[in-house]
């Protein structure tokens, strides 16, 4: 395992300046929805806003749980088909366009968002309307970020790279958390600009990925599958800070030809086909879109749309202090993901990040939800150590969801895709994401309403279920390029996911340099290779 200390980190920054600033930018977009993720919750809470749209959780709380449900999960709608469309936008305009024009389209929904309900009639239409809107551009942002980071990272740092995103997330889910926090301390219940301020602030991160975009380089990968070399070999040299002539830029760029030989300019009707017909890469495109799924089933966001909700249920009384301890909430998950990112990512493992993280989340979702069967909260009274333990495994799992289930199904999604066909696994695996996002999102209030402490139950159960999965069905890719990975999906897949658990025994560790293997070609068609041949341990095989 390799260690990293200051030392090595700032080496690090400095070698790979350029791709770490592209990623900066670029994770901008994974800002823009964690803002509203962690606005909205706090939002449905405020006087000011259930005045302004007529709402009124008291008279009808079942009413009420239903119609938070639909304010929230409305943008989750726009977040689907978005995340759909980028399948035909980052495929014909390309990855740098289709983030422009998707950001450009958050900001006009924000803009309706937060200036609706200013007349008089039906003020909800205008506020759905703008969630649709602005969900349409977060969901194009989503599926494509990941792809544009991978498709431009060096091996040695694209884990920590695609994993920036959900950092950039998190801290959107924090920043919004805050306002949430400062507009009910210091803006009167009565002033619409209470609920007003969190939802214009959002556009602050849109407006910084919009400038930051204009100067960065378009995909090198995309470029080539477009058959544009020698502007892939400039963008390629300019990410790399290398002269263009460079030997390390001449080497990669012919690697990214060789893996796109034969499927050039491939159609949206062909990519599908291939998809489908190929087993390897549909093994591929269903890892993807399940370890999207089991991260919505972590329950996650459960807690990061209805976190004073949840704090109230298990003890934690009055708007403010729920909002505060939402806000800490915030701050773990930014502290442990950046954390995570610099530190086990690229060390531990995609594979282990994965393991320990679930284990993590079911121990915290389990006694949550055992102890407010066995401990139910009393109105009025004080916290016993029981319920002040179950606000503490709030913020466990957090910690343990940063380490897994937070960033790396992001990295494993982008980096396991075949270069011909990521916008569309991409796509699909993050219509997946937003679909359950949505449900989960639709669902929470009304089982935390109708079974209580059977909701942290249901999601303890499914965290043991990603764990199982990610042990026989998940590769370790940690440092293999993007044009080998498609190696550890040869032979018997499981089997070999399963022997990744075991570090020692992992294939990624032998396929680090694998862009020295020659694969066995036939007409266009690559049909495989013999992964013995990678300079392993004596008596050591991959396959």
């Amino acid at each position: 395992m390799r260690m990293t200390g200051p030392t090595t980190i700032w080496r690090d920054i400095v070698q790979y300046r350029r791709v770490y600033l592209l990623t900066a930018v670029a994770s901008f977009g994974g800002m823009l929805f964690g803002w509203d993720t962690g606005l909205i919750g706090g939002v449905l809470t405020m006087d000011s806003f259930k005045n302004s749209f007529g709402l009124d959780s008291r008279k009808d709380p079942t009413g009420f749980a239903n119609l938070s449900g639909n304010i929230v999960s409305v943008l989750q709608a726009g977040c689907f088909f978005g995340a759909m469309s980028s399948f035909y936008l980052s495929d014909k305009l390309g990855r740098k366009k289709t983030l422009l024009l998707a950001d450009a389209i958050f900001i006009i929904g924000s803009l309706v968002q937060t200036l609706c309900a200013l007349g008089s009639g039906d003020k909800l239409p205008q506020l759905y309307a703008g969630r649709v809107i602005g969900g349409f551009g977060v969901g194009l942002i989503s599926a494509v970020v990941p792809t544009y980071i991978s498709e431009n990272a060096n091996k040695e740092i694209r884990g920590r790279c695609i994993g920036c995103m959900q950092l950039f997330n998190v801290t959107g889910i924090c920043l919004s958390f805050f306002v949430n926090y400062g507009v009910n301390k210091n803006i009167s219940s009565s002033d619409t600009a209470q609920w007003r301020v969190p939802f214009a602030l959002q556009m602050l991160p849109g407006t910084l990925l919009f400038i930051g975009m204009l100067f960065q380089n378009e995909s090198p990968r995309w470029l080539v599958e477009k058959n544009k070399i020698e502007q892939a070999r400039k963008a390629l040299a300019t990410v790399r800070s290398r002269p263009i002539d460079s030997l390390d830029v001449k080497q990669e760029l012919d690697e990214i030809v060789e893996d796109f030989h034969g499927h050039e300019k491939m159609s949206l009707t062909h990519q599908l086909s291939t998809t489908f017909s190929d087993r390897k890469i549909f093994y591929r495109f269903a890892m993807a879109v399940t370890l999207m799924f089991w991260q919505q089933w972590t329950g996650t966001n459960s807690i990061n749309y209805y976190a004073p909700q949840i704090f109230k249920s298990i003890g934690l009384a009055g708007t403010s202090a729920g909002l505060f301890a939402t806000g800490i909430y915030g701050v773990v998950k930014i502290c442990i993901t950046a954390l995570t990112l610099m530190l086990a990512t690229e060390q531990l493992g995609r594979k282990w990040c994965l393991i320990i993280g679930g284990l993590g989340q079911a121990f915290a979702m389990f006694y949550i939800g055992i102890n407010q069967a066995v401990n139910p909260v009393v109105p009025g009274s004080a916290l016993n150590g029981h319920s002040t333990f179950a606000i503490v495994c709030v913020y466990l799992f957090v910690v343990f969801y940063s380490i897994g289930w937070g960033a790396i199904p992001f990295v494993l999604s982008a980096e396991c895709s075949p270069n011909h066909v990521r916008s569309l696994v991409m796509a699909a695996a993050l219509m997946t994401q937003w679909l359950f996002n949505f449900v989960i999102a639709k669902l929470t209030p009304i089982m935390l309403a109708e079974i209580t402490y059977g909701t942290f139950l249901v999601f303890g159960s499914a965290c043991i279920l990603m764990v199982v999965y990610t042990v026989f069905c998940v590769p370790e890719t940690k440092g293999v390029p993007l044009e080998s990975i498609y190696m550890l999906f040869e032979g018997n897949i499981m089997a070999g996911a399963t022997r990744d658990t075991i570090p020692k025994k992992a294939r990624a560790k032998f396929l680090t340099n694998a862009s020295n293997i020659e694969p066995v070609v036939k007409g266009k068609e690559r049909v495989g290779e013999h992964v013995e041949r990678v300079d392993a341990p004596q008596g050591k095989s991959l396959a």
